[in-house]
């Protein structure tokens, strides 16, 4: 009996060796498991950025055009209307000195 037992275990433990070969088998590469977490990751990331992308880029938008309509109106109020304002004024006689 001693002798059937150790065969029993014996045969179990190629079973056992040769399920776990099989199984490894059926595993992808580690190239190709790296491969696809990578894409999995990319995916994830681009989905992310378009939910954050709106409100950041008008945000951007308004904060460079602020200087410019500053600047336009600066130089049309200031500098563009500051012509002789009597000129064209019919109460006002245009006098010149020597």
């Amino acid at each position: 009996m001693v002798q059937q037992d150790q065969a029993e275990r014996l045969r179990k433990l190629s079973q056992q060796q040769q399920e776990e070969t099989i199984m490894a088998s059926h595993l992808p590469s580690r190239s190709e498991y790296h491969k696809k977490k990578r894409e999995a990751a990319k995916k994830k990331k681009k989905k992310k950025r378009k939910m954050q992308n709106p409100l950041i880029k008008i945000l951007a938008f308004i904060f460079l055009l602020l200087p410019i309509t500053i600047g336009l109106i600066y130089y049309y109020h200031v500098l563009h209307l500051e012509e002789d304002p009597v000129k064209d004024d019919d109460h006002f006689e245009q006098v010149e000195f020597e």
